[in-house]
């Protein structure tokens, strides 16, 4: 699911497109920390479910526990502690937030964009529009473990350990987020269908 992945995230008056890699045996600092996982922190809240107009304040205040913690912080384990206060922060917005943000899968066909644009453009635009609904049409439990394995990337056993769950239960949770998102990811294309057909 990487080409779903948008461009990246402004932060400072910086464009960030694309993490680099930290050095492992560097000093850990605020700046290099924010420069290296700013935007897949961004991007991580933003399939988590954060409201778009709250995204750039979830992701500094992030990094504002980061800057709390530093010292705690080991060197080679700041992506799973970043990930881990990420993770905090979502649920606490998303909670506070309307309680049903799923929209109606009638209109799903809205998503498609008639206004000229290149035809691959508009394909992955549309498509970043229909992951982001299908995903709010997710209970947040099962929503977790399918983002952090499925587009994230992360292994089983690495997304129990930041979720604080067993192993067993990790994978029972992916079996089932699986199969939500392919029944509503179904039911989006059945909706796209009656105006431009499945993509």
């Amino acid at each position: 699911m990487a080409g779903l992945v948008n461009s990246g995230p402004k932060a400072g008056g910086l464009v960030f497109r694309q993490d680099h890699e930290a050095d492992p045996y560097g000093p850990l600092d605020l700046r290099s920390l924010f420069e290296c996982h700013y935007a897949s922190i961004w991007r991580l809240l933003r399939r988590l479910g954060v409201p778009q107009a709250q995204l750039d304040d979830a992701a500094q205040e992030v990094f504002w526990v980061a800057a709390r913690r530093l010292p705690d912080i080991q060197p080679g384990r700041e992506h799973p502690f970043l990930y881990g206060v990420a993770l905090r922060i979502a649920s606490n917005l998303i909670r506070r937030s309307s309680p049903d943000r799923c929209s109606d899968l009638e209109q799903f066909p809205h998503l498609v964009d008639q206004r000229p644009s290149p035809e691959e453009q508009l394909q992955h635009r549309q498509l970043r529009e229909i992951l982001d609904n299908v995903l709010d049409c997710m209970p947040s439990d099962l929503r977790t473990v399918f983002v952090l394995h499925e587009i994230e990337g992360m292994e089983v056993r690495q997304v129990a350990e930041l979720v604080e769950i067993p192993v067993g239960t990790a994978s029972s949770r992916l079996r089932r987020a699986r199969e939500e998102f392919s029944a509503i990811a179904r039911r989006a294309c059945a909706a796209l269908h009656l105006r431009k057909g499945c993509i």
